[in-house]
């Protein structure tokens, strides 16, 4: 297939006539092969506003262009063009078939000679046929994209007349230059280059009527004189001068390697055309002065009166007087001493110098807008430029246009142009650590690749080590008089004492901090506290996020070298308030909190404490540090609760150590033996089964000398988990009837309904089907009796996944689909993703690994957004066998290798037993003999340790259909024996 957008957009296939569909695939085709969200393409459809049903729309006609492009294949078809992700739509382009690759390509090529250089460029600029996508009108992305690809076209052209230039052939420069001035007669780079031309082939006055008629295109469009470049060609060809008269042109120089914010360079651009003045506010370090001034340069033509720059700030960090400023700029425009005099009357006298003239006028680092307002010139043909920390929202009609943190992409080029694009790619993960270290600060960007180009021989990896330590990285990030400290502390100045306060106090938690949080930190209202908080996310010191608040990380880090620490009561308090609503969402007696608050809770505790978990194990730390022990232990069980389970992470761990520490201090046995079976629980989660194993047998200790029945019943049953898992089901069934004993004898309905399930499990592994039928059955009615419904769910997960091996599908497919039922209605993300995963399993028994690849792959994906990689690598096991079952065994064995790393690396020998199982089966039908009787020896091997009969007996099974040895056939007979004892 073949797109060409270098002119009307056109294609290989009939394009649909609607101008809806041929947007839509222009705005895909200007990013090709990357994905485009639904909102950009949204606001590409209907760049003055979309309609309530755009996003339906959006969807037909990705549906329509589907078809027109990939004809008779699905969404989700191999082959298909236009495809689907969580992040938009992205269309497949292959090399050569996009005409705007192919003339990039050319110009990007090198050659070896000036001849081949022609030639490539020609070639080039041969694949435009007009405009870039000139037929389709776009929204902001689109236009970009055009203005870009004009942009290199203009360049190549003028790199090929220069060429032929100092070729000498004239005669090719003139044909090829003339119409595109005539066109174009305000241009003065191609206007220069047609009249050298037009000279060097004897047309002199021809050469002096093309510059004459540019000098006269742009004061009609733009007010503006010749540049230097175009008086020197006229005085060369003339043998006279061409005079121009010299407004006052104080635009700092725009920086060299000034990169990206082609968006805000837009934004900028249109907003200049009128008089109101345009504001540009952002962050300390955001690059709003690197932008003004590049978006000044680009504008600077349209003020022919010329363009004035004032600082309205003293270095220093004292607001400039207005009156000093006003004086700066009277004298350029030729006021008079006498004039300037009267101070009181500059205001007025400013009004009537640039009340007929065209001036831009650009202020940086505005503190007010009283500041500002005295400035402003009186012209309607004047614009105003302004950088401030805030927005300004004072100044009337003023547009706003914030300066965010550098996008990645961004941040990535603007050090590539520093640093040079070798470095980076040399080290390219270390490239994008260094990044995540300057969190988008441009300031932060441009100092880490100053110190990569004066020092050749620093390592990125070295730079970005050195910046991974918070205590290290504002020292880093210094170069000559470049700081990240300083132009912080500036900011932070500025703010009031109780501000700053409040900042230190977000700071301390490390996290976001939701807004009841800032209440109890402020001892007042939610209102009152957004109203703060708004105040401080205007002057960029915070960072919103909904009804979060997270306080930027270079803030964090000077507040952070403060001596002055943050108020321990205000501290506590929000700590308490993290406690009180967390046993609201628990349903135990608490304060009131907040009646809406209350309310949000009470309609959804599990999204609220999904929300809160964060916030909540940090409470827990800085309870832990300030040795506030009994609170800190409450807090560590009521993250613990809400955060279900698994609860993975960093967090998980220091929570339950935290509340260890405090129980201990506290001298609380019970609450320590808690604590200690919820740290086994943790590790347990994370593969690690040594520690969890020695946490569990201190708590059963602990729980036993309390003569705790149900605590060592708990503890048991979670022992016995990890003694089956280790390969020792003996050890693990005493534990489980003697938990079983235990429940029963305190009539705990629950814990029996679990130890049962687990009892369930263990008899499958060691080939008693009956008995784990049985134990099943007596589970699952044991929780309908305690009303535990999670627990009745959690029994009839493990039974059907017990009935499906043993072909009760029918059965199975009932008990799953209400666990799945249960699963979405508490929310339970990982739940679900286990429940999918045996849907999955049971749709590929039944012969339909399509539908069990659509279970699976949903089942992966929960996992993965949780962080579970262990029951992710069960899933992976799962997928291999419904690759195998639909012929597809390079995919099975990518997934079985998945999962067998992970199984590995966990030291999980049952999960390896697994997988090995699965690689043994590949390898068969693949008529790989001898490797398939390596790998299933090893899996037997596995299962026979860990005395799972069963499971060695389906190894077995796979071994003798590979193999004649007569050991097997013996130790098949030998397993089949002990399963009938």
């Amino acid at each position: 297939m073949r797109f060409q957008v270098l002119g009307p957009v056109t294609a290989s296939v009939p394009l649909p006539s609607a101008a809806q569909p041929r947007r839509l695939l222009a705005v895909l085709l200007a990013r090709a092969g990357r994905f485009v969200g639904r909102d950009t393409l949204i606001d590409e459809l209907w760049p003055d506003g979309a309609p309530p049903s755009a996003a339906a729309i959006v969807q037909v006609t990705v549906s329509k262009l589907r078809k027109t492009l990939s004809p008779g294949l699905g969404a989700a078809e191999a082959g298909q063009r236009l495809r689907s992700g969580p992040r938009g739509y992205a269309l497949s382009v292959e090399p050569g078939e996009l005409d705007a690759d192919d003339f990039l390509a050319l110009l990007g090529s090198g050659a070896d000679d000036r001849a081949q250089r022609r030639r490539t460029l020609d070639r080039a600029l041969a694949c435009w046929r007009g405009d870039a996508f000139a037929d389709v009108a776009g929204g902001p992305l689109l236009e970009a994209h055009k203005l870009w690809l004009e942009d290199r076209r203009c360049a190549a052209l003028l790199q090929l007349v220069e060429l032929e230039l100092a070729d000498g052939d004239g005669e090719s420069v003139v044909e090829r230059l003339a119409p595109v001035v005539a066109a174009r007669p305000a241009d003065e780079r191609f206007a220069a280059r047609l009249a050298v031309a037009l000279g060097a082939v004897g047309h002199r006055e021809s050469a002096l009527e093309v510059l004459r008629r540019t000098r006269r295109a742009l004061w009609d469009e733009a007010g503006v004189w010749p540049g230097a470049d175009l008086v020197a060609v006229y005085r060369r060809i003339a043998g006279t001068e061409w005079t121009t008269p010299g407004p006052p042109a104080q635009l700092p120089p725009a920086v060299p390697d000034f990169t990206g914010r082609a968006a805000e360079l837009a934004d900028v651009g249109r907003a200049l055309r009128g008089p109101a003045p345009v504001v540009l506010h952002g962050a300390a370090g955001a690059g709003k002065s690197a932008l003004a001034v590049q978006a000044a340069w680009r504008a600077r033509r349209r003020f022919p009166d010329g363009q004035l720059t004032a600082s309205l700030r003293a270095p220093d960090g004292t607001p400039a007087e207005p009156a000093t400023v006003l004086t700066g700029f009277l004298r350029l425009l030729g006021a008079t001493p006498a004039e300037l005099a009267d101070r009181a009357g500059l205001a007025g006298l400013w009004r009537g110098y640039t009340a007929d003239r065209r001036l831009l006028v650009l202020l940086e680092d505005a503190a007010s807008e009283a500041q500002v307002r005295a400035l402003l010139p009186a012209g309607p043909g004047c614009a105003t430029l302004v950088t401030a920390r805030r927005e300004l929202p004072g100044l009337c009609g003023a547009r706003a246009v914030p300066v965010p943190p550098l996008s990645t992409e961004d941040a990535r080029a603007l050090l590539a142009a520093i640093a040079g694009e070798s470095r980076l790619k040399a080290e390219p993960e270390a490239a994008q650590r260094l990044l995540g270290h300057g969190a988008g600060l441009a300031l932060a960007v441009r100092i880490a690749g100053v110190k990569l180009a004066t020092r050749p021989n620093l390592r990125v990896a070295d730079l970005a080590a050195r910046l991974a330590d918070d205590r290290r990285r504002l020292d880093e990030l210094t170069a000559g008089d470049l700081g990240v400290r300083a132009v912080v502390t500036s900011a932070l100045r500025e703010r009031s004492a109780a501000e700053v306060s409040l900042l230190r106090l977000l700071a301390a938690f490390g996290v976001p901090v939701p807004e009841w949080g800032a209440a109890a930190l402020l001892d007042r209202s939610l209102a009152e506290a957004r109203d703060r908080l708004d105040d401080l996310a205007a002057a960029h010191l915070l960072d919103p996020a909904g009804t979060r608040w997270a306080v930027p990380p270079f803030v964090r880090l000077v507040l952070a070298e403060s001596p002055a620490g943050a108020d321990p009561a205000a501290l506590r308090r929000a700590c308490e308030a993290a406690l009180a609503l967390a046993d609201h969402a628990r349903g135990r007696p608490a304060p009131p909190p907040d009646p809406a608050l209350a309310r949000r809770i009470a309609a959804d505790p599990a999204g609220w404490a999904a929300e809160e978990t964060g916030l909540l194990a940090a409470a827990v730390r800085l309870s832990g540090a300030h040795g506030w022990h009994e609170l800190t232990e409450r807090l560590a069980d009521a993250c613990t609760a809400l955060a279900g389970t698994p609860w993975l992470g960093h967090a998980a761990r220091a929570v339950s150590v935290l509340g260890l520490a405090a129980a201990r201090r506290r001298r609380d046995p019970r609450a320590e033996a808690g604590k200690l079976y919820n740290l086994g629980a943790v590790h347990w989660q994370h593969g690690h089964w040594h520690r969890a194993r020695n946490y569990f047998v201190m708590a059963e200790h602990r729980y036993r000398a309390l003569a705790d029945p149900q605590g060592t019943g708990e503890v048991l049953t979670a022992l016995a988990d990890v003694h089956l898992d280790g390969g020792d089901p003996h050890a693990a069934e005493a534990e489980l009837r003697e938990a079983l004993g235990l429940f029963r004898a305190c009539g705990d309905r629950r814990g029996q309904a679990a130890a049962a399930a687990q009892l369930g499990s263990l008899a499958e592994d060691v080939g008693d089907v009956r008995r784990a039928v049985e134990s099943f059955e007596a589970s699952m009615l044991l929780a309908r009796e305690a009303d535990d419904g999670r627990g009745h769910d959690q029994a009839a997960k493990r039974y059907a996944d017990v009935l499906r091996r043993h072909g009760d599908r029918d059965r199975a497919a009932c008990l799953l689909a209400g666990a799945l039922g249960g699963a979405v209605r508490t929310r339970e993300r990982h739940w679900e993703a286990h429940v999918l995963r045996s849907l999955g399993d049971l749709h590929t028994d039944a012969g339909e690994p399509a539908d069990g690849q659509r279970f699976l792959t949903r089942s992966l994906a929960l996992f993965e957004r949780i962080g579970h990689r262990h029951a992710a690598a069960y899933t992976h096991r799962s997928l291999a066998e419904a690759r195998r079952r639909a012929g597809d065994p390079a995919g099975a064995r990518r997934h079985l290798r998945l999962a067998l790393d992970v199984f590995r690396e966990l030291r999980d020998r049952r999960g390896a037993g697994y997988a090995l199982l699965g690689l043994g089966r590949t390898a068969a039908e693949d008529g790989d003999g001898g490797e398939a009787e390596r790998l299933l020896r090893a899996s037997a091997g596995l299962f026979r340790e860990l005395g799972f009969p069963l499971w060695e007996l389906r190894a077995l099974g796979e071994l003798d259909a590979v193999t004649s040895a007569s050991p097997d056939r013996d130790r098949t007979r030998e397993v089949l024996a002990k399963i009938r004892r």
